[in-house]
């Protein structure tokens, strides 16, 4: 439990979330944040602010893969429990309390549970980011998901999102109801023609640019790689 604790107090202070919108940072806090990171065991994933690129967590959950379009091998960047509580902890969900308990979840189905609503969410957003129908299952999935554990014990609420508290967190089911419930939220109040994915990554971001002509979830990342991948084929013609 103290190697948990410690790293989600580096976590913590590496990350500095506000809810899920990030400050900029000087490039010597950066780099000292991200070995912070790399600290951390490799059997986890250590969260960066890439990560959180969507502008709403339901996209940041839907893109918690590192690639949509081909996926690799290890694609997979929630690979235990102790990666959804340190995820909710860097993007301002939960307190470190609560990300804590979500970690010390033994709950052998808890695991698959969050992928389904990672995956039922991306689903649904990927449809509206491609100006498709949106497929009925996976968002009545969502709905079914969202209302699971709820009648058995009262729950508080933060706005619309539900307000756990530490003891809640442990809860394999309220805590991937909450999930469901930001993507219920995201559902109902995103702006849809502002909705895109990444043609190189599959990412799915809301266009916040004055223009609104943003292409990538980050050009440093997959706006580069198009870049070079550009320039190497002009340069084998």
């Amino acid at each position: 439990m103290m190697g948990l604790h410690t790293s989600l107090l580096d976590l913590s202070s590496a990350m500095k979330p506000d809810n899920y919108a990030y400050p900029v940072t000087t490039r010597c806090n950066r780099i000292t944040r991200l070995k912070r990171l790399r600290s951390l065991s490799s059997d986890h994933t250590a969260w960066v602010p890439e990560h959180f690129i969507g502008g709403h967590p339901a996209l940041d959950l839907s893109n918690a893969v590192h690639d949509r379009r081909a996926p690799s091998p290890d694609n997979e960047l929630f690979k235990s429990a102790r990666d959804v509580g340190t995820w909710l902890l860097a993007a301002g969900l939960a307190d470190e309390r609560g990300a804590g308990a979500v970690a010390e979840i033994r709950d052998r189905h808890f695991l698959n549970g969050v992928r389904e609503i990672r995956e039922l969410s991306y689903k649904v957003f990927d449809a509206i980011a491609s100006d498709v129908e949106i497929p009925s299952q996976p968002l009545g999935l969502l709905f079914s998901r969202a209302a699971r554990g709820l009648e058995a014990q009262p729950v508080g609420w933060n706005s619309a999102r539900l307000d756990l508290t530490s003891n809640q967190w442990r809860d394999s089911t309220l805590v991937t109801a909450f999930l469901a419930h930001l993507s219920i939220e995201a559902f109902f109040t995103l702006p849809r023609t502002r909705l895109h994915a990444c043609p190189r990554c599959g990412w799915l971001f809301i266009d916040t640019s004055r223009g609104g002509k943003r292409r990538w979830c980050n050009m440093r990342i997959c706006g580069n790689r198009e870049k070079i991948s550009r320039h190497r084929g002009h340069m084998g013609t």
